[in-house]
């Protein structure tokens, strides 16, 4: 049976000729087998040069070494091409963080399929700024952290989200129905790291009742 084990790289550079060359040339000439790779171009505007965006998964047992030194190895690569890059192990759970307000659906349907280990993650904590799960969230064996927020609180509250995050190594932070908006400099200090599943349809329909607005529109 072939391992199912694969690496994934994935980073951004300023857009230039032969990226997509150079990287998959060296993951070649070591063996490596891609298995997925996708990539994107930001154009830029007057502020922001055009950068490149790219996601690569590489089959792990086709390198004839690890990924320790396949860091060491494509180090010097990605600085010539001032690359901002990490790689991933997917026999590595990913430590995912849930965030949840009062809406449940969002949060029972992620810890009943991590529960049937559908979801392959490990989720070291539930943070929400209200206590309405916390028997139920407990009860699945997880801590619980309540961190209220208010109009007059909320950077000292957003401060100990971080404080949670970085204590329990979070790797990913997902807001599950989580009603509150995130500050820039938040987004900033995790990049790529939050996924939000709230069903608005950002950014044209802002706010809790998003199916409403169109309508709305439409008839005014």
């Amino acid at each position: 049976m072939q391992s199912k084990r694969f690496y994934t790289l994935s980073g951004s550079c300023p857009d230039q000729i032969g990226i997509i060359a150079r990287i998959s040339g060296f993951i070649a000439q070591h063996q490596g087998w891609i298995l997925e790779s996708s990539y994107h171009a930001d154009e830029g505007n007057d502020e922001h040069a055009s950068r490149y965006f790219m996601r690569m998964q590489v089959k792990a047992d086709s390198l004839p070494f690890h990924l320790a030194e396949f860091r060491d190895r494509f180090a010097p690569l990605a600085a010539e091409l001032s690359m901002d890059w990490k790689i991933s192990d997917s026999a590595v759970k990913r430590r995912v963080v849930l965030m949840v307000s009062k809406q449940e659906h969002c949060l029972y349907d992620l810890l009943a399929r991590w529960q049937s280990k559908e979801l392959a993650i490990e989720i070291p904590c539930v943070i929400s700024n209200h206590d309405t799960f916390k028997a139920f969230v407990e009860w699945h064996g997880i801590p619980f952290h309540h961190v209220p927020v208010s109009a007059d609180n909320k950077q000292a509250a957003h401060a100990e989200i971080c404080r949670i995050y970085d204590e329990v190594k979070g790797d990913t932070m997902v807001l599950a129905r989580y009603m509150q908006i995130l500050p820039a400099d938040m987004c900033t200090r995790y990049p790529g790291q939050m996924i939000n599943i709230h069903h608005s349809f950002l950014p044209s329909f802002v706010g809790a009742r998003p199916y409403h607005q169109p309508s709305s529109a439409a008839s005014s």
